[in-house]
């Protein structure tokens, strides 16, 4: 078969599924009207489709909520009977109807043609734009209600730190903004051989670190928030089984508290027996303001080959590390990204030559 021959057989399969789908839900609509579910001894419709169809209850309710609908959507229920209109489409305009039903009992005939074969982001604004006509109001009470459902969990399990969350359409832009920003394809260099999912990961922690660095954030009890690595000078020396932990995320690697402590300020603390204080030194910036500016103006950026990040997201890196005797000055630093400050680190990548 030609591909065009293909294409054509897949859409046509899939108007046979979307038929299908339209039948079952004719099925579950007439359930419904029967109460079909008592003559088979079951608790609720949701119950009895969770059994026989071994779907969640979500999708049951899902399915009762739209053959509920499409009751008093004749043209909906048409085109999507005849496959001109799939479920997700009709999911929208469902929920358009429940914004003013007797203004889309009027419209409805002509919605149904104006989203037919529409791409969805813009199915979604057509019928945004409608429901903000159809009642204003209640378009403003939705987005608050959107906006109160906004979540962000933040918890450690098994060794990694799990996201999980949703955000309101405004504040969910302002993320995706940034994060774009820093991931954009065309801004990374031919050797970032990093996922899409990777790239969103490792700029979220860009974001963050350079807020931590140079936002104007409040203090907490006399200090500025920062990230605390407790370890002990073993550790920094690269030996293993030694104190090296993080706050709130716990044990990590000699390797990583090296290259944190690459570019940072460093507290000395000497404890006795029990981990009793003995002694707080003052604490000292590893690179001084004046030294990390004039870093800035020489390498403007991450030094890696064909990298491209600039200034603002690069730490001070020690060519040989200060742990190992490496001095803080102009020649023994350059600036790196966080992605390659950890790859040299970890010796997969080197550092080009100096003039």
């Amino acid at each position: 078969m030609f591909t065009a021959d293909l294409v054509d057989l897949l859409v046509e399969r899939h108007r046979v599924v979307v038929s299908v789908e339209a039948q079952c839900l004719e099925l579950v609509g007439e359930l419904v009207r029967r109460g079909g579910h008592e003559d088979l001894g079951y608790r609720s419709l949701v119950s009895l489709l969770c059994d026989r169809l071994g779907i969640s209850a979500g999708v049951a309710r899902g399915m009762i909520r739209l053959a509920t609908a499409l009751e008093e959507m004749p043209a909906t229920r048409v085109a999507l009977q005849l496959g001109v209109l799939d479920l997700p489409r009709v999911r929208l305009l469902v929920s358009a109807r429940e914004a003013n039903p007797i203004l889309f009992a009027e419209h409805e005939s002509g919605l149904v043609d104006t989203i037919e074969g529409l791409a969805m982001d813009q199915v979604g604004r057509v019928l945004g734009y409608w429901c903000q006509q159809a009642d204003l109001d209640a378009c403003e009470r939705d987005a608050e209600s959107l906006r109160e459902q906004r979540r962000l969990f933040v918890s450690t399990v098994g060794g990694m730190v799990h996201l999980d969350g949703r955000l309101d359409p405004v504040s969910g832009q302002v993320v995706i903004t940034a994060l774009a920003a820093l991931t954009d394809a065309a801004n990374l260099d031919g050797d970032d051989h990093r996922s899409p999912a990777q790239r969103r990961a490792d700029a979220l922690t860009d974001l963050c670190r350079g807020h931590l660095d140079h936002g104007d954030l409040p203090t907490q009890r006399t200090e500025r928030p920062h990230v605390v690595v407790h370890l002990s000078l073993e550790a920094l020396e690269g030996r293993a089984g030694h104190p090296c932990e993080l706050d709130d995320t716990g044990v990590i690697a000699p390797s990583q508290a090296r290259l944190l402590a690459c570019d940072a300020r460093v507290t000395r603390v000497i404890t006795g027996s029990g981990s009793q204080v003995l002694d707080v030194g003052r604490t000292t910036r590893v690179v001084p303001a004046a030294m990390r500016l004039a870093l800035m103006v020489r390498d403007r950026g991450c030094v890696i080959p064909g990298c491209g990040a600039p200034r603002r997201w690069c730490d001070a890196h020690h060519i040989v590390h200060w742990a190992d005797g490496g001095p803080t000055s102009w020649a023994n630093l350059v600036l790196l990204c966080a992605r390659h400050h950890t790859l040299v680190h970890e010796g997969k990548v080197r550092l080009p030559q100096r003039e």
